[in-house]
């Protein structure tokens, strides 16, 4: 699903790193981990065509990461930065506004299906009639999540997935993952939590 070819990033000509190759597979959850200004978020955006590579290649599906597949391969992605800063008052709306993106046209937005994601990760139906400022940094990740997995993208990515989470919530998280992952998707996240590291199939570290 995700094959990084001898990757180099640099910035201002301060190599961020050198010499990544990383091979997924499909329906894989693999995890990238490393001190901080390693170049994980800035491997993430590289893999969606924000961030160029220095040397080496990046394939997404059957797609070589090029000018003329950009478009083709971000519709293929469903992202979740690590901060959430949509400008949404509600969270319904915060909800809706993935499924309003162009790359996403086609997408439904099933109540039914949300709910249920929203079962498997510990959350409250009513919190999708709240304010967005009315719930927890946590609770918007995994209503995040839900949403994503609604899209239904082969690729998953996400940065710290369960910074604000508990342990409990964490296992959660992971055990959702599992049933995506079981359908087909592939996650690729960064954490620097070890209990979830250890849950997943596959460790990048940088």
């Amino acid at each position: 699903m995700l094959n990084i070819e001898d990757a180099s990033i640099a910035f201002e000509g301060l190599e961020v790193f050198t010499g990544l190759s990383v091979h997924i597979n499909k329906g894989e959850i693999a995890c990238i981990s490393g001190e901080s200004g390693s170049g994980k978020t800035s491997l993430l955006n590289a893999i969606m065509g924000f961030v160029p590579l220095r040397n080496g290649s990046i394939t997404v599906g059957d797609f070589l990461l090029c000018e003329a597949n950009i478009d083709r391969i971000r519709k293929m992605i469903a992202w979740i930065p690590q901060e959430l800063s949509l400008p949404c008052e509600w969270v319904s709306e915060m909800i809706r506004l993935p499924f309003e993106l162009k790359a996403n046209r086609g997408a439904h937005l099933s109540e039914e299906k949300l709910f249920e994601a929203f079962r498997e990760l510990n959350l409250e139906e009513d919190l999708a009639r709240k304010r967005v400022n009315e719930i927890s940094g946590g609770q918007r990740q995994r209503i995040m999540i839900a949403v994503a997995a609604l899209l239904e993208k082969p690729l998953l990515i996400v940065d710290e997935p369960t910074s604000a989470l508990d342990a409990i919530s964490v296992e959660r998280v992971l055990n959702y993952f599992s049933l995506l992952s079981q359908k087909g998707m592939t996650i690729l996240a960064v954490s620097h939590d070890r209990a979830f590291k250890l849950g997943c199939d596959k460790i990048i570290y940088l």
